[in-house]
C-alpha cells in the first residue's frame, strides 16, 4: 500500500506541476480592510436590529427538511400580519427588491397587454424598463414629483385604457413621497384592472392594508424599516391576482413563476417541493424581522416612526432647512427630502457628513439628483435620538461649507 500510495503521490505531484504551467491568473492577495461603519440614515439600507445580527449565524438548513419548512411557515405567517392580507400567496423572493418588482410584473402582465404605470420617481421608471423587456405594453401617466396622484388623474387613463394592470408606488425613497392608495383598488376593479404595488420603503413603516384597499400584488424587501439584510424580498398576491397567474397565458422567467415558487413555499397547505436553493441566512434573518415587528406590532411601529419624523422635521425648520415635498401630507415618513440652499453641492455636503459625522445620507435619485438630499430614519434608526443627531450634523454641515469656496 506503502509503494502504491507514492506511485499515487508522485503522478499526482507531476500532474499538478504540469496544470500549473497552464495557470494565467495568479492567486490573489485579498485582505482585510478596515471599515469604519456609519449610522445608516439614507433612503437603505437600514442598520441591523440587534437581534437579526445574531441570527445571520444560525445553522445553514437543507432546502428539502422539516426545520426549513418550518422557518417558510414562520415567515408567510408574519407576511400576513406586515400586508395585512389573508391571501395564501405570500412568500419571499430570493433577491433584491428588483426581483419583487420583476416577480409580479412578469406573472400578472404578460407580452401585447397593457401596463399603465403611474410615475413620479425612479422606481416607476424602473417598472417602465421591465415591462417593456417582456413585451408588455406600457403607458405612463405622470406627476411633477413633488406631488402625487388623486384619483381624477388616474379614472381617465384606466377607462380609456382598460389595462391589465396598473402600478404605483406606495413610499417613494427617490422623492420622498408617499401615495395614498385608499379606494385605489376599487377605481381599478372597475375596469377590470389589477393594482400592483411597491412599499420597498414604506410597509411597516406607515400604514398598509393589502386586502382592505384592494391590492393585488405588491412587493417590498427587508433592508429599509425591517432592519435586515438585502437580498430577499417579500410578496403577496390576491385573489384576484392568482386566478390571473392561474388562467394567463404566457410564461414568466423560471425563477420567478409563482406557479413554481407557491409549491416550495406551502402557500396551499400540500407541498413540500423544491424549485431553488434559498439563501438560509437570509430567511432567518427575514424571519427575525418579522418576529420583531410582530412583538412591537404595526399599529406602535407606525406611531414610532411618524412621531420621529415629526421632530426630525422640527428640528429640521429650526434650522432653516426646506423641504422638496410641500404639502405634509404627502411627505414618507422613512425618508425626507431636503432641498438646499442656492450654492451648495450635494455630493459634497454628503461626503461631508460622512467624513466628520460618520453619518450616511444620500444626494438625490433619478429625477431629484442635484435637486435634493435623501435622508432615510426607519426600522431600528427610528428614534428621537437618531433624529436629534441627523438633523444637528446637518446644522453643522450646512455652516461649515458656507464657510468653503461653495
Amino acid at each position: 500500500m506503502t509503494s502504491v500510495y507514492r506511485q499515487f503521490s508522485l503522478a499526482s505531484a507531476r500532474s499538478l506541476n504540469m496544470a500549473s504551467n497552464k495557470f494565467i491568473v495568479p492567486p490573489p492577495r485579498i485582505v482585510d480592510r478596515e471599515i469604519v461603519k456609519p449610522l445608516l440614515c439614507g433612503p437603505g439600507p437600514c442598520d441591523y436590529h440587534p437581534s437579526v445580527e445574531k441570527v445571520l449565524s444560525k445553522p445553514v438548513l437543507s432546502p428539502i427538511c422539516d426545520e426549513f419548512f418550518n422557518v417558510l411557515d414562520d415567515i408567510r405567517a408574519g407576511l400576513q400580519y406586515v400586508f395585512q392580507t389573508r391571501s395564501k400567496l405570500v412568500l419571499a423572493m430570493s433577491g433584491s427588491g428588483h426581483s419583487g418588482m420583476e416577480a409580479v410584473i412578469s406573472n400578472l402582465v404578460g407580452p401585447g397587454e397593457t401596463l399603465l404605470i403611474a410615475s413620479r420617481g425612479i422606481w416607476d421608471q424602473r417598472a417602465f424598463i421591465i415591462a417593456n423587456r417582456y413585451g408588455i405594453k406600457t403607458e405612463v401617466v405622470s406627476v411633477p414629483l413633488d406631488v402625487t396622484f388623486s384619483p381624477e388623474q388616474l379614472e381617465p387613463k384606466l377607462k380609456k385604457l382598460r389595462p391589465t394592470a396598473l402600478f404605483i408606488t406606495h413610499g417613494d425613497s427617490s422623492t420622498g413621497t408617499v401615495q395614498n392608495l385608499q379606494g385605489l383598488g376599487d377605481l381599478c376593479h372597475k375596469y377590470g384592472t389589477l393594482l400592483l404595488v411597491d412599499t420597498v420603503v414604506s410597509l411597516a413603516g406607515v400604514p398598509f392594508f393589502m386586502d382592505e384597499w384592494g391590492i393585488d400584488g405588491v412587493y417590498t424587501s427587508t433592508q429599509k424599516v425591517f432592519s435586515g439584510p438585502a437580498g430577499i424580498s417579500p410578496v403577496a398576491f390576491s385573489a384576484r391576482a392568482e386566478a390571473k397567474i392561474k388562467s394567463r397565458k404566457h410564461d414568466p422567467p423560471f425563477y420567478f413563476d409563482m406557479k413554481l415558487l407557491a409549491p416550495q413555499w406551502n402557500c396551499y397547505g400540500s407541498t413540500r417541493t423544491y424549485h431553488h436553493t434559498l439563501s438560509p441566512p437570509l430567511f432567518w434573518a427575514l424571519r427575525c424581522c418579522l418576529q420583531e415587528i410582530a412583538k412591537e406590532t404595526l399599529p406602535v411601529s407606525w406611531a414610532r416612526h411618524a412621531a420621529t419624523t415629526a421632530r426630525f422635521h422640527k428640528r429640521l425648520r429650526e434650522y432653516s432647512f426646506e423641504f422638496l415635498i410641500p404639502k405634509p401630507e404627502d411627505r414618507l415618513a422613512t425618508v425626507t427630502t431636503v432641498k438646499l440652499p442656492k450654492g451648495y453641492d450635494y455630493q459634497e455636503f454628503v461626503k461631508y457628513m460622512r467624513a466628520k459625522h460618520n453619518i450616511l445620507i444620500f444626494a438625490g435619485l433619478g429625477p431629484t439628483v442635484g435637486k435634493a438630499l435623501r435622508i432615510g430614519i426607519m426600522g431600528v434608526n427610528s428614534t428621537t435620538q437618531v433624529a436629534d443627531s441627523v438633523a444637528e450634523a446637518m446644522a453643522d454641515t450646512l455652516r461649515a461649507l458656507k464657510k468653503s469656496s461653495l
